[in-house]
């Protein structure tokens, strides 16, 4: 069995913790006082189950900053599948698939919104589609996704991502000991491909490198610890930035000049093509043309430009770091990459490589990919959901503006549906008799409404990556100067989306 170490945050966020240590006797007395002024306006119905404010106070600033996710799995052993915590931010914590669906999806018209984050503002990152409000804005935003990422319409894009496959194929014949750079690119310049009709440089392209820098520095300064200890002490973002652990805010002009950059420059891209034409067929141009059809803008420039940088964020960071989940699980467990390989074999041959015509005819490749996705999740909490009014759930009293986080690594690890959870086993996804069973892991892209519009599109090109290098190589652990194996301690990196780092291995071709 293989479980995960996680790469330790700076000491940034321990100088956070001491700052919150020293509030702590104020924000006592606030909390007791917002508590009782709650509880008036209850009218006799309780909150869910949770700890008091002394309790989940001291929880939160001294937890493992690296997987923050477990002290909520300790709190739901204590509490119950609702755990609501308010140390001056009302939080409700959800461990359980099945309320998650009811308060999520069946009530969605009032869980649909996002906590507001001046976080976000701060560092130009207001404008992306998942972290905006329920609003008309965000309505706006969901129409274009519809337009490019159905199912029946995402079906276009197969070409472009079986055309990276294959030159993440030769890129990793070439020079395999660059695998993790490749593995990036491939994900960049599939998505690049898709959203923007731009074909990426092999090494050093201008536009793929603002867009790295971009995500970079937003990420480092984002994690997921630090969104939990600011959702729950707001009061931490009105504090000056010369404070000790407050440093980081410090990033926030950078990320916002590189964030404009995003925007505009692959979008001036298109545009120009347009103009000359030599444009591609993409998302942007198709969004551009039907405002030139003269029966009216669909939308302004800049909300395509938002739309277009949303889907491009947001699909690089998830995609690269499931692609590296899929490495990981196939180096430490050779046994399953072979009798994904013989299936492969059995169903294609080796006279050519597959393609989405084959995956109904591959289902334990597909349930690899599910499992990969359960296995380490690239986003344990997902983004979480606002109420927009109060609620009653099972006797219990869900405030207006609670933030509503679903712990889905609770959910995925949950042993009663996923005996072993911390073992990665394909074989959970199928039934006796071979067959996928009706477990799709769509629950790792979110629920009711703010699911993710592009899961369509990013599950393909993860298949795409999966059975491609299946096909074609063998994963096998790197080697010593003498020969032996060099053992694998996986290693992640803490973040809003969590990340494997580098896995030394080797890729033997299997033809």
């Amino acid at each position: 069995m293989v479980w995960f170490a996680r790469a330790s945050e700076s000491t940034v966020m321990d100088s956070a913790r001491s700052q919150i240590l020293w509030f702590l006797p104020l924000l006592g007395a606030v909390g007791v006082l917002l508590s009782s002024y709650r509880k008036k306006r209850a009218h006799g119905l309780p909150f869910p189950p949770g700890p008091g404010f002394w309790h989940a106070a001291k929880d939160l600033v001294t937890m493992d900053s690296s997987t923050p996710w477990l002290l909520f799995v300790e709190w739901h052993k204590q509490y119950g599948p609702l755990v609501y915590v308010d140390v001056g931010q009302p939080m409700l914590i959800i461990d359980s698939e099945s309320i998650a669906r009811e308060l999520l999806e069946k009530r969605a018209s009032k869980y649909s919104s996002r906590p507001e984050s001046p976080t976000f503002e701060l560092y130009g990152w207001g404008f992306t589609t998942a972290l905006l409000p329920y609003n008309d804005k965000w309505r706006q935003h969901r129409r274009f996704y519809q337009r490019g990422f159905r199912p029946d319409v995402a079906m276009q894009w197969r070409p472009f991502q079986l055309q990276k496959a294959r030159t993440l194929l030769l890129n990793l014949l070439n020079s395999p000991e660059d695998h993790v750079e490749h593995f990036a690119t491939f994900t960049a310049s599939t998505i690049m491909a898709i959203t923007y009709g731009y074909t990426t440089a092999p090494h050093d392209d201008p536009l793929l490198n603002i867009v790295n820098r971009a995500i970079a520095i937003f990420v480092k300064s984002t994690t997921t610890l630090k969104l939990v200890i600011f959702s729950a002490f707001t009061f931490l973002e009105s504090l000056p930035t010369w404070l000790p652990g407050l440093g980081f805010y410090r990033d926030a002009s950078v990320s916002r000049k590189l964030s404009r950059k995003m925007l505009d420059a692959p979008f001036e891209f298109v545009k120009k093509s347009m103009g000359d034409g030599t444009a591609q067929v993409s998302l942007v141009s198709e969004f551009l043309a039907q405002n030139d059809e003269g029966t009216g803008p669909l939308a302004s420039e800049e909300t395509i430009k938002e739309v277009a940088a949303s889907g491009l964020s947001a699909g690089i960071e998830t995609t690269s770091s499931y692609v590296m989940v899929f490495l990981l699980a196939m180096a430490t467990h050779p046994s399953i990459q072979e009798q994904a390989q013989a299936e492969i074999d059995c169903v294609i041959g080796t006279g050519r490589l597959p393609d989405f015509d084959d995956r109904p005819s591959l289902p334990y490749v597909e349930a690899v990919l599910r499992e990969t996705l359960r296995w380490q999740l690239a986003s344990p909490f997902g983004a979480p959901h606002t109420t927009t009014e109060d609620d009653v759930y099972d006797g219990v009293l869900i405030p207006k503006n609670t933030i509503v986080t679903a712990n889905i690594w609770a959910i995925t690890h949950d042993e009663s549906k996923y005996p072993d959870p911390r073992t990665f086993n394909p074989s959970r996804f199928l039934t006796p008799e071979g067959k996928l069973n009706d477990d799709d892991m769509h629950i790792v892209f979110g629920f009711g409404r703010r699911i993710c519009p592009g899961r369509h599109v990013a599950e393909a090109s993860l298949w795409v990556a999966i059975v491609s290098i299946l096909a074609a190589f063998n994963v096998r652990k790197a080697k010593d100067e003498k020969g032996n194996d060099i053992e694998i301690t996986p290693a992640m990196t803490p973040g809003q989306v969590v990340c494997v780092l580098a896995v030394p291995c080797h890729f033997p071709p299997s033809f």
